[in-house]
């Protein structure tokens, strides 16, 4: 039921799928700010660690 307030109150998909490598799990995104892109922090901790140190 909640899914179904929040699609039909924003108008698109609440969630998706974790954009870090390797990582397929799915989140919901409840936030009225900005979208979340990483199904955690740790997520998104391992993906800017990576990208840095490609950068060296």
């Amino acid at each position: 039921m909640l899914l179904a307030l929040l699609i039909s109150d924003r108008q698109y998909l609440p969630g998706g799928v974790c954009a870090a490598r390797g990582c397929e799990l799915v989140f919901i995104d409840t936030a009225n700010g900005s979208h979340r892109r990483y199904f955690s922090r740790r997520c998104a901790t391992r993906e800017r660690v990576a990208a840095h140190r490609a950068r060296r």
